[in-house]
C-alpha cells in the first residue's frame, strides 16, 4: 500500500468516521473525508482522489447516487463501498455503476485492508 495514495473516506456517522479514519491512517497518510454523498462528490472533483471507500445510506446524496455520478466523470474511479445491507438489490446496483467491491459492516479490518490492497494493485498492473 502507498502512503501517498489520497484516499476520500465518506461516512455520516460520527462516531464510526473518526474510530475508521484512526485505522485509516496506519495504512493513509492523505485521507480527505466527508460526511456525505455530496460533499464526497465535491471533494472528489476538486482533488480526484486515488481510492473512494464510501458508507451507502447517508443522508442528502447516499453512496452509490455519489458513486454513479464519480464513475460518470471518470469511470476508472476505484470505489470501495461500505454497507449494513446485503441484499442483491444493493449488489445489482453497485454493479450496474462498475462497483464490485465492497465491504459488509461492521466493518473488519482485515477484510477493508485486503479490499484496498485488491483495488489499488489492480491498478499498478
Amino acid at each position: 500500500m502507498n502512503k501517498e495514495t489520497i484516499l476520500l473516506y465518506v461516512e455520516d456517522e460520527a462516531s464510526i468516521r473518526e474510530e475508521m479514519v484512526e485505522i485509516l491512517e496506519l495504512k493513509f497518510t492523505n485521507i480527505l473525508v466527508a460526511k456525505n454523498g455530496k460533499e464526497g462528490l465535491e471533494i472528489y472533483k476538486k482533488q480526484n482522489p486515488d481510492l473512494i471507500i464510501s458508507d451507502v445510506q447517508m443522508p442528502i446524496m447516499n453512496g452509490l447516487e455519489m458513486s454513479k455520478e464519480i464513475m460518470l466523470l471518470n469511470p476508472q474511479a476505484k470505489i470501495i463501498l461500505t454497507t449494513a445491507f446485503n441484499e442483491p438489490g444493493f449488489i445489482l446496483a453497485a454493479n450496474e455503476i462498475g462497483i464490485n467491491q465492497y465491504v459488509n459492516k461492521p466493518v473488519e479490518i482485515t477484510k477493508l485492508f485486503q479490499v484496498i490492497d485488491k483495488h489499488l494493485n489492480e491498478g499498478s498492473k
